[in-house]
């Protein structure tokens, strides 16, 4: 559901030196296996959400994103489609869950023509433990390059689509004012990547109550790098985000290329509310016992 920072890094990054590339490597180069985050939760709703993006200081629509999500013979798939005005498709987010664990998460990049994917499986040498294995795609045909990586999965593992059901599963420690904190899978860098929500303030959208949540990563080094993103949330339970305003997944065209969007992103949650009773269906998927 939230497009966040999994193109962020990389582009910020690559204009830093090699040896604060290698420092924050070291930063957020460590993990320990574990059970991924929010077992209450089984992703399955919103079953329908529209979201419209804008430009951050105002403007025409840039693009809309669509999730979808349904469920078959235990495993829930999720997409979230991101659309320029016209419908034409600029990026997709596949992802799976079983019995609430995030099973796989895959990304195409179409302005790019780049793919990822982080997959969760059993770590083959430590026995009960689960281990996340990426690969990315740059260039397409014979100019194809894919790399790989993995990395063991630490508690509260999130991919972009569960951040806000982690934003609302952890309220009561957010109200409180302690930061929550969560891995973020970043597919362009094979890794994840430590982020912290934080409560900032209190006000009102419509006349409804809100607090706005800052996000931003756990490492000093990169939250230099990295501008926060901001969300508003609903002050009374189920706790929606009703917005949030920074890093997107599609891109900006500059010239003759591509630069990373911020953005103010408006989720149509009335929309979901309506759609509510029709659940969408999809084709039939083999349960995964990955747990």
């Amino acid at each position: 559901m939230i497009a966040t920072m999994t193109r962020t890094l990389p582009s910020v990054l690559k204009k830093r030196p090699a040896v604060l590339l290698t420092l924050i490597a070291v930063a957020v180069g460590f993990a320990h296996a574990s059970r991924a985050a929010s077992e209450s939760t089984d992703y399955l709703e919103p079953r329908r959400l529209p979201c419209s993006v804008f430009p951050i200081n105002g403007g025409a629509l840039l693009f809309k994103s669509e999730r979808r999500a349904f469920e078959t013979n235990g495993v829930v798939q999720a997409t979230c489609d991101y659309t320029y005005p016209n419908g034409e498709l600029a990026a997709q987010d596949r992802i799976a869950y079983h019995n609430g664990h995030l099973v796989s998460f895959e990304e195409d990049q179409l302005q790019l023509g780049e793919k990822g994917s982080a997959v969760i499986r059993a770590d083959p040498k430590h026995p009960g433990a689960h281990r996340i294995f990426f690969s990315y795609t740059t260039g397409q045909g014979s100019a194809a390059r894919t790399s790989t990586g993995s990395e063991p999965l630490e508690n509260d593992t999130l991919a972009d689509d569960m951040i806000g059901p982690y934003i609302a599963s952890h309220w009561s420690v957010l109200e409180k004012g302690t930061p929550a904190k969560f891995r973020l899978l970043v597919l362009s860098r094979k890794e994840t990547v430590g982020f912290k929500l934080v409560k900032e303030t209190e006000g009102a959208r419509k006349g409804i109550p809100v607090v706005h949540v800052r996000m931003e990563p756990t490492s000093i080094i990169i939250a230099c790098l990295v501008d926060p993103l901001y969300f508003e949330v609903e002050k009374a339970p189920p706790h929606r985000v009703l917005e949030y305003r920074g890093r997107t997944t599609p891109l900006a065209r500059s010239g003759n290329k591509w630069k990373d969007l911020d953005a103010r992103c408006v989720y149509d949650w009335a929309h979901e509310v309506a759609q509510s009773a029709s659940a969408p269906t999809g084709p039939k998927v083999e349960s995964q016992d990955n747990r």
